[in-house]
Order: C-alpha cells, then structure tokens, then sequence
C-alpha cells in the first residue's frame, strides 16, 4: 500500500482487516500505525485452518479449483485453501505488506507456485466473468456492502460456483446494554440471522450450509495475539496520545469480546452455490 490514501480508502481498509479494528478509530490511523498492529497475527480475524477445512469439505469442488480469497491479509487461510485444494488460489489484499508476508509464509510452506497475489481495493474487482469455483471471503463484505458483495461478484464465479462469506451476525435481540451498544455503534450495518439468509435467496443463490466460528479461533488467530501487541505498542508509544487511542479502542473490542463471548453477537460462515 502507499503512504498516502484517500480518507475513504482509509475506512475501507479498515473494514477489510476485519473485527480486529474499530472504525471510530479511523481518524486517527495512519498506514503505517494499521500495518504495524496488524502484521504479526497469526490471522487478521475470527477464523482458523481447521474451520476452513470444514466449510471446503462440504463444497462440491473440482480436483484443482480456481479460488479468490478476497481480503486475504496475511494468508492463512489463502494458504489452507491452497494446500486442502491442490488447485489455484488468488489471493487479493489492498496491503502490500500483508501480501509480501503471505508470499513469505506460502514459499515456507512450499505452496508459493499455489499463490497469486494481487494488490487491489475489493471494491474495484474487475476479473472476467466465469472465473473462479469458489469466492471466499471472511469479515470483509461490509466493506461494499453485503447485497452488493452477493450481486457483484457472482458474475466472477463459473456455473454452480461457490461463494463462502463470513461476517459478524447479531444472533438475538437480548444481548445486554454494552454490548448492544458497542456492536451496533461499531458496526451499524450488522444484519440478523434472517436478514442475512433471506438476502442469500433474494440473490439467487442456494444456501447450503452455516457454521458458526467457535470463539476459540478468535482469541487463538487474533483476539489473544492482538492482545499481546497492544501491550508492546501501548510501552513504546506511552506518549502519543493518538495512538494510544487507537490501541484504546482496538483494547475495548477484545474487552468486550471476553465479557460477553458470542452469546448475542456471532461470526457466522455462509456457503453458498450460484
């Protein structure tokens, strides 16, 4: 990524690095700052190898597929796609960071000749129609919208293709005050369990199947590593206020993840077939 982006581009990439960040904290973030919060966990969200190779094992997929992770960040699950699959995967982020450490950790694993990169913004995908078996995307399709995300890029996928979307879901209407209050204010365009799957039919697609992240990927992949680097990063930057609060803010979301787990507030995976 550049040095410089447009304060759009700024919210955008907040929303592609998934539930880690808080977007009130947009103001006060840098490039540089987001980078290096974020590149050293394991994963930039709730997720795990062991969950991906759950949801790839009840998809359908030729022997050597054709996939896009969008908003891959640093590459876990890009890299387990490409090793359970045997097949292609292009691997798409708008972090030239994230993308250099993916490639680092593809090539240990000896799965780099798997691996395409591409640096774009998810908002400007401009493949060919037909593309790909299987579209994954974890925590990132609020950064466009969730009905744009099902309309727009199932002209990317081949006939009978498979789009995997996991996103944070409000799974009743009795999570306490704080909660509420945080989740909602943070995230307003969260949908319920209904809305999303209604949503999924209304675009035509067959929903085959949802699985709910258990929170132990959250604390394991990124919750708990988070937790660790904000520690660091709060010693060496004890006086800048700026960024003191943005590790603040991003301190409050892993605080209220342990107060009240995903009781009332989920991330949920969708598979669904074009």
């Amino acid at each position: 990524m550049s040095s410089s982006v447009q304060r759009g581009d700024f919210s955008d990439f907040i929303n592609r690095i998934d539930y880690c960040s808080a977007k009130d904290s947009v103001e006060l973030m840098t490039e540089d700052f987001l980078t290096e919060i974020y590149k050293d966990l394991p994963k930039l969200g709730p997720g795990s190898p062991e969950t991906a190779r759950r949801v790839y094992a009840a998809l359908e997929l030729p022997k050597r597929p054709v996939i896009l992770d969008v908003g891959c960040g640093t590459g876990m699950t890009s890299i387990e796609l490409a090793r359970i699959s045997g097949g292609r995967v292009f691997a798409l982020d708008i972090n030239q960071t994230f993308l250099d450490i993916l490639k680092e950790r593809a090539t240990e694993q000896s799965l780099a000749e798997r691996i395409e990169t591409i640096r774009k913004d998810l908002r400007s995908m401009d493949f060919e129609e037909d593309s790909f078996d299987l579209i994954w995307a974890e925590s990132v399709v609020f950064a466009v919208g969730f009905e744009t995300a099902l309309k727009e890029w199932r002209r990317f996928l081949k006939p009978g293709g498979y789009l995997v979307i996991s996103l944070l879901v409000r799974l009743d209407d009795n999570a306490p005050i704080e909660a509420k209050d945080y989740w909602e204010h943070v995230y307003p365009s969260i949908m319920t369990q209904d809305e999303v799957q209604d949503a999924i039919l209304k675009a035509g697609y067959r929903l085959l199947g949802t699985l709910r992240i258990p929170d132990s990927d959250s604390w394991e992949n990124c919750y708990g590593p988070l937790e660790e680097i904000l520690g660091e990063l709060r010693d060496e930057y004890a006086n800048d206020k700026q960024k003191r609060a943005v590790l603040d803010m991003n301190q409050r979301e892993i605080d209220i993840f342990r107060k009240y787990g995903s009781e009332h507030y989920g991330f949920l995976v969708y598979s669904m077939q074009a």
